[in-house]
């Protein structure tokens, strides 16, 4: 059989880890808006934009901000996906 390469497989993985990435965010702040984008600017592969609703305090959006970006980078490290989170006030 033949054996598939790295970038064949490279989709499929994305995709995983943007649904893992989603449950961890909804699991932190399930009212929270979750918005991606797959473009392309550079070295990327995605970006995900967390909107926090409304009545999440300062503390709780610094919390989920930093969190986000630890997985974030988690991911990289452990697959080679760059994906930058970003969460708007």
């Amino acid at each position: 059989m033949p054996r598939k390469n790295k970038m064949s497989r490279r989709p499929e993985l994305l995709d995983t880890q943007l649904s893992a990435l989603i449950s961890f965010v909804k699991d932190l702040s399930p009212e929270a808006r979750i918005e991606i984008s797959r473009a392309h600017y550079e070295d990327e592969d995605a970006h995900v934009s967390i909107y926090p609703p409304p009545t999440m305090g300062a503390e709780e959006v610094e919390r989920l901000e930093t969190a986000l970006g630890v997985r974030c980078n988690e991911i990289l490290v452990d697959t080679g996906l760059f994906i930058i989170g970003a969460v708007h006030d």
